[in-house]
């Protein structure tokens, strides 16, 4: 749940006004574009070392 946002000025005059609908949206998008970056990076493979025992 988001609330209403009241942006003010340097003179305390009203800016915006911004509805928690639209807070919330941003947030779900934000979050679902993170999500799905982190879903498609390809991981690191760690090198394997080729020692030889004797």
């Amino acid at each position: 749940m988001f609330y209403e946002v009241r942006v003010m000025d340097s003179k305390n005059k009203l800016k915006k006004i911004i509805s928690g609908q639209q807070l919330s949206r941003k947030y779900w998008d934000k979050f679902e574009s993170n999500f799905n970056m982190s879903a498609t990076k390809p991981k690191k493979a760690k090198k394997q070392s080729t020692a030889k025992s004797n």
